[in-house]
């Protein structure tokens, strides 16, 4: 099968699925920061004793979910919109395992 005519193949298809898959990554890890950096503002503004109850009633994340998030955005939000270094993004995905 040549290429140059313009036909699809099998590794061509593959190719694209993983540009897209990384493409995906990236919104994905970019998304949860953001969601972080919003989650700590929020969490400055929520009275004392009251943002598990916010959390439930406005955004249903668990108080877990919502500090990962937040502690994500603090120790890799920086470093993302500083460098878009790939080793950084692993070390994000590596953080959501956790």
């Amino acid at each position: 099968m040549d290429n140059s005519t313009g036909e699809r193949t099998p590794l061509i298809i593959a190719a694209e699925i993983n540009m897209i898959t990384c493409q995906t990554k990236k919104i994905l890890l970019a998304s949860a920061i953001e969601i972080g950096r919003h989650l700590q503002e929020a969490k400055d503004l929520v009275k004392h004793g009251e943002w598990g109850k916010w959390l439930a009633e406005s955004v249903s994340y668990s108080q877990k979910t919502a500090e990962r998030l937040i502690k994500l955005y603090k120790e890799y939000g920086p470093k993302l919109l500083a460098s878009q270094d790939m080793d950084v993004s692993a070390q994000i995905r590596n953080r959501l395992r956790i």
